[in-house]
């Protein structure tokens, strides 16, 4: 009797450890200096999936728009690529050989349609934002340049949606 107690005792502390989430607390903030507003970076509740593979997530929240906005990371081997995602827009942040910018989002992570998400997008930040840094960035320090520059890549007209 006392070993069946024991053994359920571990399997439900063992169930409860899998669904635990592991985080230190911390949460990356700043100022945008848009129209969004601050902005607070935390671990997402979920993660999200990026082709077939689950991915780690962050929530990006502004202090002037109700949406979140949701953040995958896609670790490669001398890089991080970054999905941003909302419910009205997508795009990319990737690096490549320490070159950190914008890309549009490729095709197979893409969820919304592609000329509905372009109508989105101001095409003179992106062009702007090919290029943010030729200098390898820390995770951290990569997420903090990315709310500051992701409000400036929707068009006026769609910063309402948000």
């Amino acid at each position: 009797m006392k070993k069946t107690v024991f053994l359920m005792l571990c399997v439900t502390l063992i169930s409860l450890g899998v669904y635990a989430k592991p985080t230190d607390g911390k949460a990356i903030s700043g100022n945008s200096l848009t129209k969004f507003g601050s902005y607070t970076i935390v671990d997402s509740d979920s993660k999200m999936v990026l082709g077939n593979k689950v991915v780690k997530a962050y929530d990006l929240n502004y202090e002037d728009i109700n949406s979140v906005i949701r953040i995958g990371v896609l670790k490669q081997k001398d890089c991080t690529s970054f999905i941003i995602r909302s419910d009205e827009f997508e795009i990319m942040y990737e690096c490549k050989k320490d070159v950190f910018g914008v890309k549009k989002i490729a095709k197979e992570y893409r969820t919304l349609p592609a000329d509905a998400n372009d109508q989105k997008l101001n095409k003179e930040s992106y062009y702007s934002q090919r290029v943010i840094t030729n200098k390898r960035k820390t995770e951290e320090e990569l997420l903090g340049l990315i709310a500051c520059y992701f409000p400036n890549l929707v068009n006026e007209d769609y910063q309402a949606l948000f």
